[in-house]
């Protein structure tokens, strides 16, 4: 072989190397940065006391990729996945970093530990609800992880206050709708609270036991069923809601929800319209019939909650004509 020959040949050598190495420099370039998501509620993951929960997030090009979990300023762990477990009330949140020699990316992941009273471990067997016309679990009212619902229910048609039911309903067509029936799919034997307002709301709070002090996050309510179809259809006596006929057809029912301190200091107030018929346009009238999450944060540290109505249908003495009755399910306690 001549000398050209072989300097031809090893030029082309060298030549096809240098390709071969630039084209893996360019994959290099074109491999993106780390992605990372998680799929969490929104506002975050909510746990119960001693409940453990793995936070493992997906990463998307993590060739080479290095993670690092803080809380706060503190490096915890460097492992892909977190173990989480609730030891206290309270709201915290984690940092995962994802790195790479292309990049990062970042998840901000808060969890909540929280109490949630949902009355599972209450059973009412073959009776359909429980006002404490017997009896209840505890001398003042219905009793659940630190929160007392008092009942006044020296018989059945005396009854306010609080009470428990699984009756739900959320058919139009029902023409004997229950008092202690919720507007709301159907559950398999799920409890709730049922409440019609005294005539003293403040009489009847539901507290917490010992004066203690909490925050709650939120109360999930619906609609009795009678309350909805009185709303939705009236009576003989009561025009229904937004009825074109009627003196004022923009109706409301409105919900309001008192907090107060151990000394019976109000902390706070939230209202909640169950029904709302003054919209301009009028599809955006409603009345509220399934599970519906009101944010109590606002009330602040509270001993006592309070819940009392008001509407736009009363009688000529200025009583309210709309059936004041509630339900109410998942309350949440944060600290």
């Amino acid at each position: 072989m001549s000398i050209a020959s072989s300097y031809i040949r090893n030029s082309l050598f060298a030549a096809l190397i240098a390709l071969l190495a630039l084209g893996c420099e360019n994959n290099e370039l074109d491999t993106p940065a780390p992605g990372a998501y998680i799929k969490m509620p929104l506002g975050g993951f909510e746990l119960e006391l001693n409940d453990t929960l793995v936070l493992a997030p997906k990463i998307t090009y993590e060739v080479d990729a290095q993670y690092s979990w803080y809380l706060g300023d503190e490096l915890i762990s460097e492992e892909k996945e977190l173990s989480h477990i609730s030891k206290e009330l309270g709201k915290i949140s984690y940092t995962f970093i994802v790195t790479s020699p292309r990049g990062a990316d970042t998840l901000m992941i808060p969890v909540s530990t929280i109490i949630i009273i949902d009355f599972k471990e209450f059973s009412l067997g073959t009776a359909k609800y429980d006002l404490g016309t017997g009896g209840t679990n505890h001398p003042d009212g219905f009793y659940s992880k630190g929160l007392i619902f008092p009942s006044y229910a020296p018989s059945e048609d005396q009854w306010v206050g609080f009470g428990l039911s699984k009756l739900r309903s959320n058919s139009l067509s029902n023409l004997s709708p229950s008092l202690y029936s919720a507007f709301a799919p159907l559950s398999k034997d799920s409890i709730f609270l049922i409440y019609q307002e005294p005539l003293s709301p403040e009489a009847l709070a539901m507290h917490f036991e010992d004066n203690m002090l909490r925050r709650l996050s939120s109360i999930s309510v619906t609609n009795s069923t009678f309350a909805y179809l009185f709303m939705r259809n009236g009576t003989d006596q009561v025009s229904r809601f937004g009825d074109e006929a009627s003196a004022n057809p923009l109706d409301w029912f409105l919900l309001t929800i008192k907090g107060y301190d151990e000394k019976g200091i109000l902390t706070g107030t939230v209202e909640f319209y169950m029904a709302d018929y003054r919209f301009e346009n009028k599809k955006k009238n409603y009345i509220i019939g399934e599970w519906t999450d009101i944010d109590l944060s606002s009330l602040g540290l509270i001993n006592s909650l309070s819940f009392s109505f008001s509407s736009s249908k009363n009688d000529g003495q200025g009583l309210i004509q709309t059936p004041p009755f509630l339900c109410i399910d998942r309350i949440k306690i944060i600290e």
